[in-house]
């Protein structure tokens, strides 16, 4: 039997840390691609844009949308007002709060 994959979408308020606490230097841009921690050890692969925005820099906060890649294990447990970690590698770059999932 085939496991069912589920892609999950969602709009949330994301916050990127200032360069000292985070170490990235630069800002994001869309269709940028870090993981996702939702208070687990369990990563997920995403894609961030930014709806009227051209980038995101160190420090600052923006509404984004995240589609999540196809994962069997995260979309079901996810729902408004969950918070979760941005991470590049093992860092941990930002924070984010879900405000709205979409249903895809």
């Amino acid at each position: 039997m085939m496991s069912q994959l589920t892609i999950c979408s969602f709009t949330d308020i994301l916050s990127l840390f200032p360069t000292e606490k985070g170490e990235r230097k630069r800002p994001i841009y869309d269709n940028y691609r870090p993981s996702f921690s939702f208070n687990s050890i369990n990563h997920f692969s995403g894609e961030i844009s930014f709806p009227g925005l051209d980038e995101l820099k160190p420090g600052e906060t923006a509404t984004a949308k995240v589609k999540l890649l196809p994962s069997k294990h995260v979309s079901h447990h996810l729902k408004v007002g969950d918070s979760f970690s941005l991470l590049e590698g093992r860092k941990v770059v930002g924070t984010g709060v879900i405000q709205e999932i979409e249903k895809i």
